[in-house]
């Protein structure tokens, strides 16, 4: 069963205003989505690092959401804490093949069928990343940071293909 919440944390019983950068917006296994509202340097354009100086990434970006998701849900630190979302996909290796700069198996778009915990990668100026949270026979659930107060998406699936124009995705070995 998946753990996830679309619904604001809740502070002394009362639900937050969402407005500001930092608000959560949901969470899923545990991992809270943060609201950035809109640009890079949206929220001060600080690193967010854990306790051991692991980075995260520029709150509260996209990218900051999937690093901080696989580091502390799934135990994987990403090798390169450098580039943007659309970085992350590399259309030089062939599907199946490790990425090296995060440490994970990636698959062009097609090739095989998402999983729940993928990470989706979409390219274009910076390019968006996002977490696979359910896969049906049609359709694919995802959330991610820095899209607005609304971090969760639906995307059709055809067979293996994922709508929208993501190029591919990175899947933990």
């Amino acid at each position: 069963a998946n753990d996830i919440s679309e619904e604001p944390l809740e502070d002394s019983n009362t639900i937050l205003d969402i407005k500001n950068c930092g608000d959560s917006l949901g969470s899923f296994n545990g991992i809270i989505v943060y609201l950035n509202s809109g640009g890079i340097m949206s929220c001060d354009g600080e690193r967010n690092l854990n306790l051991d100086s692991y980075s995260y990434g520029i709150k509260w970006q996209c990218v900051e959401f999937v690093r901080r998701y696989y580091y502390d849900y799934l135990n994987h630190e990403m090798p390169s804490r450098s580039g943007d979302a659309t970085d992350y996909f590399r259309s030089a290796i062939p599907s199946g093949s490790m990425n090296l700069e995060r440490d994970l198996l990636q698959y062009h778009n097609g090739e095989v069928r998402p999983q729940k915990d993928d990470i989706l990668v979409w390219q274009g100026g910076l390019g968006h990343v996002s977490i696979v949270t359910d896969v049906t026979e049609t359709t694919i659930s995802t959330i991610a940071q820095n899209v607005g107060e609304d971090c969760t998406d639906v995307l059709s699936l055809n067979e293996n293909t994922i709508s929208g124009g993501c190029v591919g995705l990175l899947r933990k070995q």
